[in-house]
């Protein structure tokens, strides 16, 4: 009745627990609200209050790749609604590096202006 509530399944807590965020957890409670994964070395990422492995927090965040589905931390390039790190902004047909300004976009997807010319035109 006078035990703290975990702030994954809000039951008592009677035995052991993790204290973080500012609340206690059952250690089988604290893992990553998006996969349910325990966290590796005690790292954890908050978002809104909840707790997050690396790949979700930053999914949640709109920081992820779209060209390799891993978190950006560093340099980032924003085209088309979406975020690159610099390396995966490449052409759809020869996969050469682009830069933000010097692409041509065609369904949704950005080419270099020598295979857009080739392909498109």
């Amino acid at each position: 009745m006078f035990a703290p509530k975990c702030g994954g399944c809000a039951r008592a807590i009677l035995e052991n627990y993790i204290s973080a965020l500012n609340t206690l957890w059952h250690p089988e409670c604290f893992v990553c609200r998006e996969c349910f994964t325990p966290f590796i070395n005690g790292s954890f990422f908050e978002h809104d209050g909840q707790p997050y492995c690396e790949v979700h927090y930053h999914e949640r965040r709109g920081s992820l790749c779209s060209g390799c589905q891993k978190p950006i931390t560093g340099r980032c390039i924003t085209a088309m609604a979406k975020k690159f790190h610099p390396e995966h902004f490449v052409c759809a047909f020869c996969l050469k590096q682009l830069n933000k300004g010097t692409f041509k976009e065609q369904n949704d997807k950005p080419y270099c202006q020598n295979c857009f010319l080739k392909l498109f035109c």
